[in-house]
């Protein structure tokens, strides 16, 4: 019955007000299950997206109905229209984002459903589109033609899932071109800026023109520049190849960080201290199990009884036209108290006593790396200590009632517990050398645009002085060059 009423309804002025009331009263005549009654709720207040999510269980759950499938495919239909609809009454409103919000998730559910769209909801797909495309002009062109490539490119960035459905996709390329003539013609206009012995600022217009396929001044090796790292390693309780690989974790680390340069000859030294210890234990315990034993008993019951007892009455007969009496046995049902024995139960808390053996490990991780970056700066202090405790039992006693079954104590693995705390240590490492070239570049009341490519180069968003320094020559992307340095 209601597929053919839902197919009898496609028009979207008639089918608008058609589903709910269908819904309730299929709900009504077939008893609806809870999730079916659940998925009516939601369409009845114009939740239809939600509503067709739900339904899909049903549909799992009876592919076979042919009343679900219609329900579901009519609450998609009016779930993407109702997502179009809302799309196009926040670009009336001047809600460009909302309506693009909504646009993208109407792109999302057409994917996830498969769903074909008629021809009215086609024609005003099409209109959004168009509004989305002039919106993204604004927000994304007219920066990039303005010399603010960087900005309209994070933009563009968030942007992507939605401009990454294929209907999207002139519009996506409409945007790309524009960026990237954007930060062609930046790079040309700062090529010009460029003046000999300014190495951050060479290296910041090398990496935006590269960044753009542009080709690039060749920036000179920067006054800061160090070269890889030497060591001095004095590590107890690890074995010489793990001290091998936790060099080369940390000297991979130094590279990929602002302070290298592989022109450089000078080398930093740095230091390692740490150790790794082992505590064990093992000593004899007694355990107890609570367990429940259930407890005959004897006890007593008044109960009522009854009982057959013989009586006699007397009785008046006939004999040969003579009447007679004689007695004749009865019998009459009689109730009565009695007191019997009977047999219960109870529940008593025992406890089950048994001897065990607790094991037990303690792993200890202590390091610090340090050495000194800069001459006249203190030196930089990585330090890290972690620790890991486990212990158990081990017993081979079998106790049901209690639970207790044989145990056996696992010991965590300790060179796979290590191979973490290297890897998260070589984290911590990398994340203080870009900390130390935020401070110690990144916080002086000004700077010069030397200085605060310089500050960029540590790949963090710049403090507002900085910003104000390169604000001349790079406008809103002075908010965005430090995306140019990209550390990991």
């Amino acid at each position: 019955m209601i597929a053919s009423l839902f197919a009898s309804f496609r028009s979207g002025a008639r089918r608008k007000s058609f589903l709910v009331p269908v819904l309730l009263c299929a709900g009504a005549l077939t008893a609806c299950s809870t999730t079916r009654s659940h998925a009516n709720d939601l369409a009845e207040k114009g939740r239809f997206v939600e509503a067709a999510e739900v339904y899909v269980k049903l549909v799992n759950d009876e592919p076979n109905n042919p009343e679900y499938r219609a329900s579901l495919e009519d609450l998609r239909w009016r779930g993407l229209s109702q997502l179009l609809t809302q799309a196009r009454q926040a670009r009336v409103e001047g809600r460009d984002e909302d309506a693009e919000a909504n646009l993208e998730q109407f792109f999302a559910y057409k994917v996830k459903w498969n769903s074909k769209l008629d021809g009215g909801m086609e024609s005003s797909l099409l209109e959004e589109m168009a509004g989305t495309h002039q919106h993204l002009r604004q927000l994304i062109i007219e920066p990039a033609k303005q010399g603010h490539a960087l900005t309209a490119e994070a933009r563009l960035e968030r942007k992507r899932a939605l401009l990454g459905n294929p209907e999207m996709a002139p519009i996506r390329r409409d945007m790309e071109e524009a960026v990237a003539q954007g930060g062609a013609a930046t790079c040309a206009k700062l090529k010009q800026s460029l003046s000999g012995g300014a190495q951050h600022w060479t290296e910041l217009v090398s990496r935006y023109c590269g960044h753009y396929q542009q080709p690039a001044p060749r920036a000179g090796m920067f006054p800061e520049a160090l070269g890889g790292p030497t060591w001095q390693v004095s590590v107890d309780g690890i074995s010489n190849d793990v001290v091998q690989y936790l060099m080369s974790r940390l000297s991979g680390a130094f590279e990929a960080s602002p302070w290298y340069s592989e022109a450089s000859q000078r080398s930093v030294p740095l230091t390692i201290a740490g150790s790794l210890s082992e505590r064990r234990i093992s000593e004899p315990v007694t355990l107890t199990a609570p367990w429940t034993e259930r407890v005959p008993y004897t006890d007593h019951e008044d109960r009522t009884a009854t009982a057959e007892v013989p009586y006699s009455v007397e009785e008046s007969y006939e004999e040969k036209g003579v009447m007679k009496k004689r007695l004749v046995q009865q019998k009459k049902t009689v109730e009565y108290k009695t007191t019997v024995e009977v047999t219960k139960y109870r529940d008593v808390s025992r406890s089950f006593d048994y001897h065990a053996q607790r094991r037990g490990v303690e792993y200890h991780f202590a390091v610090v790396a340090q050495g000194f970056l800069q001459e006249r700066h203190a030196p930089l202090a990585v330090k890290a200590e972690q620790s890991l405790e486990a212990s158990g039992y081990e017993h081979n006693i079998t106790f049901e009632p209690g639970g207790v079954r044989p145990q056996k104590f696992e010991r965590p693995n300790k060179e796979g517990w290590l191979d973490g705390q290297l890897r998260g240590y070589e984290q911590t490492f990398f994340a203080s050398l870009l900390s130390r070239w935020q401070e110690s570049f990144c916080n002086a009341p000004s700077f010069a645009i030397e200085d605060a490519a310089r500050c960029a180069r540590g790949g963090a968003e710049l403090p507002a002085p900085a910003k104000q320094a390169l604000l001349d020559t790079l406008g809103d992307d002075a908010a965005q060059v430090h995306r140019l340095f990209v550390w990991n």
